[in-house]
């Protein structure tokens, strides 16, 4: 069966009579639309604004779900997740057209091209997509971890220490890999001094912290970790990227070549209950322990989130100046608006877990708006 796309079946997703609202998809849609804009993804916006015209319309099943969704639509990155699907049947061949080239960084199809192709996978292709829908997203944004190399520079200014590092919803584990990079923060050369992945965010603000970095271990948890010596793993990995990022998905692929060479350590579990199992191996003296997460706790629900911050405040209240914690986390802001850094250290002496704002952050770890911990 051919499916045939009718321009005239569209209308504009709009309120219809009194008191009438937005579905939530065009809403959370038009969001995104945005925020895409806003950080100079034009590919994306046209996506998502496309999706928001189309979906309503012809999204049958798509919509179905999205709109009866139980959760949070953003919080749970139930748009994330279809544009995997989309990504997922361009880079397949079952979509090669029109989404092939927007994914691909061709030519950019019309808005009438753009609409038809997104109605017809969303007809024909429906059960694929609701099944994207059903999993969480797996981005591992690898950009991210130079926000990780800077606040560890930070906390080295005023006492340098060999550091082993855990890290919450670690996905593939490719950030675990990051002694392996080539990272530039600010003018200061980090990690390696060659590698295939080099990450240079813009750098705003404040002086980037010097200094050097030594890194005994890096170990991860997740719920539903990855595994880049599976096909299947790595293309999941490159579907969760926006339509045409090239750099990031050669970045991508640069990583999963040093994750197959140098296979990190992730176990799989609840966060909380892994960290409380770390916290309780000793922590050799001279050793700062540090725990990372970026763009996670959206994913974790009320208790999960209270239950990890009770493993930081029982571990913490164990910290000695010779064994200190720290906590590093790269997450929106409540109100979305801002992707911040937030440092926390425990000692047994001056410092307590108190959360300070370090810098602001580019969601995918484009630029650090630098301001430190003085």
């Amino acid at each position: 069966m051919s499916f045939q796309f009718n321009p005239d079946t569209l209308v504009p997703a709009r309120p219809t009579g009194p008191g009438a609202a937005l579905p939530r998809a065009v809403r959370q849609l038009r969001i995104e639309a945005a925020k895409a804009h806003g950080f100079a993804k034009p590919r994306a916006a046209a996506l998502m604004a496309a999706l928001a015209r189309v979906l309503p319309q012809t999204g049958g099943a798509v919509f179905a779900a999205i709109e009866a969704w139980p959760g949070d639509l953003a919080s749970d990155g139930v748009i994330f997740r279809l544009n995997a699907g989309l990504h997922a049947l361009a880079r397949g061949g079952r979509e090669p057209g029109v989404l092939g080239a927007l994914y691909r960084g061709g030519t950019m199809p019309s808005s009438f091209a753009l609409e038809a192709a997104l109605a017809q996978a969303l007809d024909v292709h429906a059960g694929e997509l609701l099944g994207w829908l059903a999993h969480p997203t797996q981005t591992n944004e690898v950009a991210r971890v130079a926000g990780l190399v800077a606040a560890l520079l930070e906390l080295g200014r005023a006492r340098a220490l060999p550091c082993e590092v855990f890290e919450l919803g670690a996905s593939a584990g490719l950030n675990l890999n990051f002694p392996r990079y080539a990272v530039r923060i600010g003018k200061v050369n980090a990690c390696a001094s060659a590698s295939a992945v080099t990450l240079a965010p813009g750098w705003r603000g404040g002086a980037a912290p010097g200094g050097s970095l030594c890194v005994t271990s890096a170990r991860g948890v997740d719920l539903h970790p990855l595994d880049v010596a599976q096909a299947g793993d790595r293309e999941k990995l490159a579907a969760y990227l926006w339509p045409g990022e090239t750099m990031r998905a050669a970045r991508l692929a640069a990583a999963i070549g040093i994750a197959e060479a140098h296979p990190p350590q992730v176990d799989t579990g609840l966060a909380s209950a892994w960290l409380l199992r770390q916290f309780a191996q000793p922590q050799a003296e001279g050793v700062r322990r540090v725990v990372f997460h970026s763009m996670v706790l959206q994913y974790a629900g009320d208790r999960e989130r209270a239950a990890i911050d009770q493993a930081f405040a029982l571990a913490g209240a164990r910290a000695e100046p010779d064994r200190p914690l720290a906590r590093v986390s790269i997450e929106w802001r409540a109100d979305r608006a801002a992707v911040e850094l937030r440092i926390a250290q425990w000692d047994g002496a001056g410092e307590r877990g108190e959360a300070r704002l370090a810098a602001l952050c580019h969601p995918y770890g484009e630029w650090i708006e630098w301001r430190g911990l003085t």
